[in-house]
């Protein structure tokens, strides 16, 4: 009897101990499938971060429209629903910071910009909702260098570019 139930204590120690090591294991493919997971939107190359003293210093273009990178001023927007357009130069300090901006065309119907307005009033912060006349689709989301157009709202992929690049931080 004895034996047996030191044996018995014995096997469940090592089943114990084997299943630890299954704890590391799991994480890392999680982490390494986390990383493989393609993020929202197209990668466009970086156009720096200079700090310009004005809107109208003169600099070169952006590489795409709304910007995702580039010549910018020194302050930034206020975060929140804007009911103005804001100057590309001043979005892209925004952008830097670790924010990302939804942009709609101005004609778009305002069913649309109400569910817009509801979403980003979920954010305290590092999210700006604007109007940007002259974009090639009605809804655009930049962050730094990250771009994504959508021809209509779609909630879910809007809250996984803002989860994908909210927050990071793109100062050199």
């Amino acid at each position: 009897m004895y034996v047996v139930c030191c044996k018995e204590k014995d096997m469940r120690k090592r089943s114990f101990i084997s299943a630890l090591w299954l704890i590391p294991l799991l994480l890392a493919g999680l982490i390494i499938w986390s990383i493989a997971q393609p993020k929202p939107g197209e990668s466009l190359d970086s156009l720096g971060n200079q700090h310009i003293a004005t809107i109208e210093e003169t600099h070169g273009p952006y590489n795409s429209k709304p910007p995702t990178s580039g010549p910018h001023l020194n302050q930034k927007a206020p975060w929140g629903v804007s009911e103005e357009q804001l100057p590309d130069e001043l979005q892209v300090h925004n952008l830097e910071d670790g924010g990302v901006i939804i942009h709609y065309d101005p004609a778009i119907d305002t069913g649309t910009v109400m569910q817009l307005t509801n979403l980003v009033e979920r954010y305290p912060d590092k999210v700006i909702l604007e109007p940007y006349a002259g974009m090639d689709k009605p809804i655009v989301m930049t962050a730094w260098t990250k771009i994504d157009k959508l021809d209509t709202y779609d909630e879910e992929r809007i809250a996984a570019f803002i989860s994908a690049y909210r927050n990071i931080d793109h100062h050199e």
